[in-house]
């Protein structure tokens, strides 16, 4: 039985047996329905993520796996995994994303209904976003609205004709190699990218799974807002620097990363502390919408007071329910 050449899901995964094994019991009914082609591409994982996926390809014959021999890093993967494929897009999901049921429907729908060829496909994320669903012709409108939501790799649907003429190797020392090569390709020549907003993406929710990444760990401000900020202020010049700031700022609230709710989890687990103001506090008026003398005081009030404050807050959340 020949594949769909229209589209196919990549699934770049380090470490993650768990949260793949369940991404791919929710995805192969969706995959299935179209004969969409899944591949894996095994970062060198230390668990048992082999014996996930072969036990998997034993129901579906178009489930791909590949597996590095040694972890050649994230960014390196991610570009493996969008290069791989021949189809005519390529979904670049995460392991810990979840379409939704209507998703891979909604893709279809939108390549063969398209009056003009897409150079990608933007969806949702959680319904963070509120822009009306449309076509984007504009390089700078694309980044104002959509840059930092486009940061998440799940929301992706690329063409492979924008993949081959990619400039990866200009990205490959940033975390956002993904979102690098769109805005560096669309600010060439003419482009159309279609925007989903009605098709939202959202993490995949289990009680025995727990999530970590880089957002947890000591990582969070060199990548959330130096990198970041360095990624989008090296985007071509042709994009304004106010759509620039602007999309720089989005991303700490997108993600979470520097909402007020975070930044406290951050400052109890001990990640956010004075040292770590006084060493990117030049960046963090860009990077968060709060003032530095609040972050001041935040990175040094006392660890066991914010872990009390955070208990009340629960206590009386709970008893207004």
């Amino acid at each position: 039985m020949q594949g769909n050449h229209h589209l196919s899901i990549v699934i770049p995964t380090y470490n993650r047996a768990d949260f793949l094994d369940y991404s791919l019991q929710i995805h192969m009914p969706l995959a299935k329905k179209h004969t969409i082609a899944i591949y894996i591409f095994d970062n060198a994982s230390l668990d048992d993520t082999k014996q996930v996926v072969q036990k998997w390809m034993l129901e579906y014959p178009h489930l791909f796996y590949y597996r590095h021999e040694t972890n050649i890093g994230a960014v390196l993967n991610v570009e493996f995994a969008l290069k791989y494929p021949k189809t005519e897009f390529v979904w670049l999901l995460g392991d810990t994303y979840e379409i939704p049921e209507n998703g891979v429907d909604s893709v279809l729908d939108c390549i063969h209904n398209s009056n003009k060829k897409q150079d990608a496909i933007v969806c949702n994320l959680e319904n963070k976003l509120n822009i009306a669903t449309k076509s984007y012709e504009d390089a700078n409108s694309l980044l104002y609205d959509l840059g930092a939501l486009m940061t998440c790799i799940a929301v992706l649907i690329l063409s492979k004709s924008l993949i081959e003429q990619g400039a990866f190797e200009r990205f490959r020392v940033t975390f956002f190699p993904h979102a690098g090569i769109i805005f560096e390709e669309i600010a060439k020549r003419d482009f159309s990218i279609y925007w989903l907003c009605e098709l939202s993406i959202k993490g995949l929710h289990r009680h025995d799974l727990q999530k970590t990444n880089w957002s947890h760990t000591h990582q969070a401000f060199a990548i959330g807002c130096e990198d970041w900020s360095n990624f989008v202020m090296s985007l071509p010049p042709s994009y304004s620097i106010e759509n620039k700031m602007k999309c720089i700022m989005d991303f700490g609230k997108i993600s979470g990363l520097f909402g007020i709710k975070n930044l406290i989890m951050l400052r109890i687990n001990g990640i956010f502390t004075y040292k770590t103001f006084v060493h990117y506090k030049h960046l963090f008026g860009l990077s968060i919408e709060y003032p530095l003398p609040f972050l001041a005081i935040l990175s040094v009030t006392p660890r066991w007071m914010l872990v009390s404050f955070k208990k009340i807050i629960t206590f009386v959340m709970k008893a207004l329910k």
